[in-house]
């Protein structure tokens, strides 16, 4: 209790006019007689009303926050779903209707780009061209290093390379 009259005191003290403050956002000076101080829940009439204010806006932030949450969520589920079938859709495509390629033609790798295309192998029995192909659903686009694959096959820097392994033999 003794502390409470001391903190009453030190505001009376404050709130007698001699005393000024500067608003640490805008600068301006102005009298801490009208800046409606108070101690712990021992509000003025003035700072109880800008105390319910903020606690109303703070409510309505937390609703907000809350509703942004579920959306997030919602948003992350349909993403997951939507990467989910494009996954399934890749490994489908060359047997869907439309797909330009023969199925038997086409190696697959997923990864960085779904599929080598050896095209003519299976129906004439020699390959006539090879194709990176990659497969795409809704409005996905070329990841940054499906990009630079890309260029680099468009650029004419693709080569074979032949590994021989050396094999020792027991005697």
């Amino acid at each position: 209790m003794k502390l409470k009259k001391e903190a009453l005191e030190v505001i009376r003290t404050l709130e007698s006019g001699q005393f000024r403050a500067e608003c640490p956002h805008c600068m301006e000076e102005f009298r801490l007689k009208d800046a409606g101080l108070f101690h712990l829940d021992d509000f003025t009439p003035a700072a109880r009303q800008l105390y319910a204010g903020r606690q109303e806006e703070q409510m309505e932030q937390a609703k907000e926050l809350r509703q942004a949450r579920k959306k997030v969520t919602v948003r992350s589920e349909v993403g997951t779903r939507a990467v989910n079938l494009g996954f399934i859709l890749e490994r489908l495509a060359p047997t869907m209707p439309g797909f330009r390629f023969h199925r038997n033609d086409c190696r697959s790798l997923f990864d960085p780009i779904d599929y080598v295309v050896f095209e003519g192998l299976s129906r004439k029995g020699s390959v006539e061209r090879i194709i990176f192909s990659d497969i795409k659903t809704g409005g996905a686009r070329l990841s940054p290093k499906q990009r630079e694959i890309k260029a680099l096959v468009e650029g004419g820097r693709v080569e074979c390379d032949l590994y021989k392994a050396e094999v020792e033999h027991e005697e």
